[in-house]
């Protein structure tokens, strides 16, 4: 596995161990100092190139990211990304066969 960098290890020490607290994107933001899509993007290449099990919690007011500790965890962080994958499947299967005014 690849070394991680500084902005890598930096983020992932702001990470939580736990679903309990995640910490949210803007207070990412606000210790680090970057912009939304910065950390976004971090954080996938945490996840894609380092494979550390970071999950994401959507639910207002306890939204964040956090470090998986179980499968649990695990579980409830696939639950959401599962659901996403299967509406844009069914998306792009609607895109792909939906009727084109230039061929009617």
């Amino acid at each position: 596995m690849k070394q991680l960098d500084k902005e890598e290890q930096q983020l992932l020490d702001l990470l939580p161990k736990g679903i309990e607290r995640p910490r949210p994107l803007k207070e990412l933001v606000k210790l680090t100092g970057w912009s939304n899509r910065r950390v976004r993007g971090i954080i996938n290449r945490l996840i894609v190139i380092h494979h550390q099990p970071i999950g994401a919690k959507y639910e207002h007011p306890n939204n964040g990211y956090y470090i998986i500790t179980n499968n649990e965890e695990r579980q409830q962080a696939l639950a959401p990304l599962t659901s996403q994958i299967t509406m844009m499947s069914k998306r792009a299967e609607i895109i792909s066969s939906a009727e084109l005014e230039s061929e009617e």
